[in-house]
């Protein structure tokens, strides 16, 4: 392979090791892979047709901007001998190596998506590259999760057209296997696998991905009629420290585990009632998950407030424990209450994730003491 080391530099702040490098064109899709959707796992391809001046020019021999890289933060360990001592040979190997087996996927795409799709599609048309045609790189070598979380979100937040909701996914597609060692039992999964929830603790990723979202910006809404709400929402969280971000993350981990928890116990009691079991995914349902994480989210802040939230949950979770079946969340009331929104006056999908967001509020408000019948009949006042 014709990888070529460049220089080493750092990102100062952060103490990051980044390499600079280069390699052929032809070689580029042999480093990397073709599977691109496990490296921006569910974000779209953009029209081919918008990249047809850029498809010309490249098939042409032209250089492209260069396409940023990262190295899996489990692995970064891996690698650092060979960085600190400049062994560009032994670097190279490495990376070169870093597919050889199903699990050694250490190379993720951060920026260079649609460059990416279109050099493949040349390949596949059996383009022949130019001899000396190449490809600028810029690999980070990232170990430390706050670290990669204030990057993700912070520093890539000026780099056109990343949207945060796509820095999130990466986020979470970098930390996927921290996150399910840190909660036993929890398994993400990609919608497009086909997968069938079969049991509890068992989530799509993208759902998953859009109640952090929601956790971060204190709203259920991702695409928000009213722009000028959605971007001051973002600024809240791209303006925040580092710390304030890693705190931001720990503290929806631990509300996630608590869910799971919670979806345990939910499964289990709805499951066992046959007339009941068409409500067993509730909570892995994406309006449940987004509004959750945003009423929950709306109180992190605030230690007293957050307190009523953590005595809410726990007692619920307590009271799910001794419950062998039927309605204890009054899912089938919320059914009825939720069929009387208007569709002719409000969006069916808007309408009920502020439903249960505000069912929740009214649950953590009470600390848990108030039925969800209750709640439900309050949020829909």
């Amino acid at each position: 392979m014709s990888l070529k080391i460049l220089g080493y530099t750092k990102d100062c702040r952060t103490e990051t090791p980044v390499v600079y490098a280069e390699i052929l064109m032809n070689d580029y899709l042999k480093l990397v892979g073709t599977d691109f959707d496990k490296f921006e796992i569910q974000r779209k391809r953009v029209d081919p047709k918008k990249y047809t001046r850029l498809k010309e020019d490249i098939a042409k021999g032209a250089l492209l901007p260069g396409i940023t890289l990262a190295i899996d933060h489990l692995k970064v360990h891996t690698y650092l001998e060979y960085i600190t001592k400049l062994d560009s040979e032994g670097l190279i190997t490495a990376l070169q190596l870093h597919k050889e087996t199903e699990e050694a996927k250490d190379i993720y795409i951060l920026d260079g998506l649609q460059r990416s799709y279109i050099i493949k599609d040349l390949s596949d048309e059996g383009v022949v590259f130019k001899a000396e045609q190449k490809i600028l790189l810029e690999i980070w070598f990232e170990k430390e999760i706050e670290h990669l979380i204030y990057r993700l979100i912070v520093l890539n937040s000026g780099q056109k057209p990343m949207s945060m909701r796509h820095q999130v996914e990466l986020l979470f597609m970098t930390l996927k296997k921290d996150i399910e060692k840190e909660i036993p039992g929890l398994e993400i999964y990609l919608e497009r696998e086909g997968t069938i929830r079969s049991h509890s603790k068992k989530f799509p990723f993208d759902r998953l991905v859009n109640g952090y979202y929601s956790f971060m910006t204190k709203s259920p809404e991702i695409d928000r009629d009213n722009l000028v709400v959605k971007i001051m929402n973002e600024d809240d969280v791209l303006s925040s420290k580092e710390e304030e971000l890693n705190i931001s993350y720990t503290s929806f981990i631990k509300y996630l585990k608590l869910y799971c928890d919670i979806d345990d116990e939910f499964y289990r009691i709805y499951n066992s009632h046959l007339e009941l079991s068409s409500f067993k995914n509730w909570l892995a349902d994406e309006n449940t998950l987004k509004a959750f994480f945003a009423a929950v989210g709306k109180y992190a802040s605030d230690e007293k407030r957050i307190l009523r939230v953590d005595n809410a949950l726990k007692k619920l979770l307590g009271e799910l424990k001794l419950v062998s079946s039927g309605d204890p969340m009054y899912i089938e009331e919320f059914k009825k209450i939720k069929g009387g929104i208007d569709a002719k006056k409000v969006n069916v999908g808007n309408g009920t994730r502020k439903l249960i967001m505000d069912g929740f509020r009214e649950y953590f408000i009470g600390e848990g003491d108030e039925t969800f019948l209750e709640c439900w009949k309050t949020s829909a006042s």
